[in-house]
């Protein structure tokens, strides 16, 4: 891709955003070389790579990187035979050759779990052997330890030893001798060799050699005789120590250079982790995604990134190009944000290709291109003498001399710089060209011809800015389907240019170019109200469809716990048969003795009372229930399939049954309902009889509480309850309430929020013991509670 393209959208300034987060001068550099992919399967795979390494670090451990200098240089001179690197040097390999190890151990137990960084623990060849002969040898001055050679360590404690009793001796002739013959009393180092400050004039009081003088001649620096042989012997030994100490440098800068070609890979692997690391930390911070690299043209909520490290709040962008068309043409206000919305376009075109993750929404994908040219804003040529028309005419001419697929071609305001019906026409024209080579194109523009091409070209996706219709204030959104109006003399007037400059230039504006703008400001007041209605059509319907995944999780829940209450009864009423069975025998066993009679009569109440239980059981369980063998007649008790609803049938036409349930008659399908037995019949009345007393314990409970005994008859609260709960509550009470034949009862729901009340109203349009409610009066709870008549 071009330079200028690249400079045009702004990449140079992302890399150098990116290389700002490495912890390294090889990271960075690796970040500023950042590239779009050359061909698709390159593309993804870089991106891939990133977006690897990007959820490694959200869901694993930190990265164990640290900072680590460019070696290049040191390896490239350790190659060379007789080379020695300084200690400073070697140490700058010793920190590179550690943050191998970590990396290699970290990458190496994750190898598994993250394909596409597999191959980085090989790249990562330690040299464990090295590293602790440079920390056995060097400190962390770089400097050679005394342990570093037995040799070196011998001549390093014999210069100690020698320059102690060099300084000591020296220390005594300074404070034995008069106090005005020394300039000052302590011993120094002048030419390496150890000198007493004497006076010049005190100079024939020491016999020695002198080694130096001070700036105003009035202090010479003395080597008595007795330390030239001492001084001697020191250098002697610093010069073997020097020696050593190159022998030791030479020996591990061998040991580099033999490991020359691994380290300059690994070296090359750690630049490329630290990049990764640095793009994975700059998509952290701005919420950054992997786009799928597709077909489709789509980008959701996306976000310019010099704009993210700038402003505190940046409105994000859908940009997208429909199935089955090549271009998208915005329109609007120069305040509306055009340039901005193909300048995001561009860019993250870029990064995504260069294995940037992008700041957009999930979902969003962008189709692979081989070029990205751009024509943005001026781009006069002082140097070339080109004036802004020519400038951009001389980049057109290369643009359309590449357009081979896959291209993408972003223009501003084509054909700007000189008159605009000839501009316009060749914008149209230039429009025309670019889809006809089957380029992706994006295009800003305020040329009516431009506006009207766009129109009626079915390639083409035409959008418009969105701006407040009456402060022209931006927002910064495109509004798809729409073309919008420059308002360039509705902004003027509002930004205070005289009113009679702006009645003539409205006069001036040919009759076509007000009847276009007459159109599409009645098109747009079209399109908002439209767009009002379909927003509230969609809460709506996202309001309705809430309520019924509720409802449908509600009604399942409750069917649930029926069947799980009705499996407990059954095998409770099992286990009763088998104590009894159990109870029965042990009594036979006792009466074997007694009359025959007794035996019999024993007999037959066992079998009497199993009878019973057995049909209490095929009551219960709602998989043992049975239609009789034939259909039901008026009079028969029946009950409707998949519910507890009982009543006498007084009623069957077509396909329809009326069933009366107390003072309560409804109807429901004629296939849906079946004769009950009597044992059944009676196994309901006495739940129905228990769960009576029960409401009447909850009633004490109640008046326990302070609460009048009448809540448990005719009222039930259900305040601060979640509504899975209430409605059972609510279904048990009316339930014992239709039994007792109590015609009216009162629910107190509570207003809140409104959900629980909407829940019960809708509980209550389908429950077949309800005849009608409706809220209770002022007096009686008001909105806080409904009235149900029961028949």
């Amino acid at each position: 891709m071009r330079a200028r393209d690249l400079d045009a959208l702004g990449f140079p300034k992302l890399l150098d955003a990116l290389a700002a987060r490495t912890v390294s001068a090889l990271g960075a550099e690796a970040c500023r070389a950042l590239r779009p992919a050359r061909d698709l399967a390159s593309a993804a795979r870089v991106l891939d790579r990133q977006w690897a390494f990007f959820r490694l670090l959200e869901m694993d451990a930190t990265l164990p990187l640290a900072p680590f200098a460019d070696i290049r240089e040191a390896l490239a001179l350790a190659a060379h035979e007789g080379a020695v690197l300084t200690g400073k040097q070697l140490l700058e390999v010793r920190t590179v050759l550690r943050q191998v190890q970590s990396l290699h151990r970290f990458f190496q137990a994750r190898r598994t779990e993250w394909p596409d960084l597999a191959d980085l623990p090989a790249r990562l060849h330690a040299f464990p052997e090295l590293e602790a002969a440079l920390s056995r040898m060097l400190d962390d001055d770089g400097l050679l330890r005394d342990g570093a050679s037995p040799r070196l360590a011998e001549l390093r404690a014999a210069l100690r030893d020698l320059r102690q009793e060099i300084e000591e001796r020296l220390a005594k002739i300074v404070n034995a001798s008069a106090a005005d013959a020394f300039a000052d009393r302590y011993v120094t180092v002048r030419n390496n060799r150890f000198v007493v400050p004497l006076k010049a004039g005190a100079a024939s009081r020491v016999a020695g050699v002198v080694q130096d003088r001070s700036a105003s001649g009035e202090t010479l620096f003395i080597e008595p005789l007795f330390a030239i042989e001492l001084n001697n012997r020191l250098l002697l030994l610093a010069k073997e120590e020097e020696l050593e100490e190159l022998r030791l440098l030479t020996l591990l800068t061998t040991q580099v250079g033999s490991a020359r070609d691994e380290l300059v890979v690994a070296l090359a692997a750690l630049a490329e982790i630290d990049r990764l690391a640095a793009v994975a930390a700059f998509a952290r911070r701005f919420h950054c995604m992997r786009p799928a690299l597709a077909d489709r043209f789509e980008l959701r909520q996306a976000r310019h990134p010099e704009l993210l490290a700038t402003r505190d709040v940046v409105t994000p962008v859908d940009i997208r190009i429909g199935d089955g068309k090549r271009a998208l043409v915005i329109s609007g206000p120069n305040t509306g944000g055009k340039s901005v919305a193909l300048k995001t376009l561009g860019l993250l075109v870029l990064m995504a290709q260069s294995g940037i993750l992008i700041p957009a929404a999930e979902g969003s994908s962008l189709p692979f291109v081989r070029a990205l040219h751009t024509d943005l804003a001026d781009d006069q040529s002082i140097e070339r003498n080109l004036s802004t028309f020519s400038a951009h005419i001389v980049n057109l001419v290369e643009i359309v001399a590449d357009l081979a697929p896959p291209v993408l071609v972003l223009l501003d305001e084509p054909g700007t710089g000189t008159d605009p019906e000839e501009g316009a026409s060749l914008a149209v024209a230039l429009l025309d060209r670019l889809l006809g080579a089957g380029a992706l194109v994006a295009v800003a523009t305020h040329y009516a011809p431009v506006k009207l091409y766009a129109l009626n070209e079915p390639r083409i996706e035409i959008a418009s800015v969105d701006v407040d219709a009456h402060t022209f204030e931006p927002r910064f959104r495109l509004l798809y389907g729409s073309v919008g109006a420059s308002l360039g003399l509705r902004m003027a007037r509002r930004l205070a240019l005289p009113s009679d400059l702006i009645d003539v230039a409205e006069q001036r504006q040919a009759a076509s170019t007000r009847e276009l703008a007459s159109a599409i400001e009645r098109l747009e007041a079209s399109r908002r109200r439209l767009d009002d209605e379909r927003t509230a059509v969609e809460e709506e319907r996202r309001a309705l469809a809430e309520v019924e995944r509720e409802h449908a999780a509600l009604v399942a829940e409750l069917r649930d716990r029926r069947r799980s209450k009705w499996q407990g009864e059954l095998e409770e009423a099992r286990e009763f048969v088998r104590t009894l069975k159990a109870e029965g025998r042990e009594l036979l066993d006792v009466i074997r003795r007694r009359p025959p009679d007794a035996a019999r009569a024993l007999a037959d109440f066992v079998r009497d009372k199993r009878e019973v239980i057995e049909s209490h059981a095929t009551a219960l369980d709602p998989t043992e229930r049975e239609d009789s063998g034939r259909p039901p007649v008026i009079g028969d008790t029946v009950e409707i399939r998949d519910s507890q609803v009982r009543g006498e049938l007084v009623e069957i036409a077509g396909g329809s049954a009326r069933i009366r349930r107390g003072t309560l008659t409804f109807q429901v399908p004629a296939d849906r309902i079946r004769i009950v037995s009597d044992s059944a019949t009676a196994a309901t009345a006495r739940r129905s009889a228990r769960r009576t007393q029960e409401w009447g314990v909850q009633g004490s409970t109640n008046a326990e509480r302070g609460e009048p005994l009448a809540l448990a008859t005719t009222e039930v609260h259900l305040i601060g309850m979640r509504v899975r709960e209430a409605l059972e509550k609510l279904d048990g009470f009316l339930d014992q309430a239709q039994q007792r034949g109590t015609s009216s009862v009162r629910i107190v729901h509570g207003i809140g929020t409104g959900a629980l009340k909407k829940a019960v109203a809708d509980y209550l349009s389908g429950s077949p013991y309800c005849t009608g409610f409706h809220e209770a009066p002022a007096n009686q709870g008001g909105a806080g509670a409904t009235i149900v008549d029961l028949g």
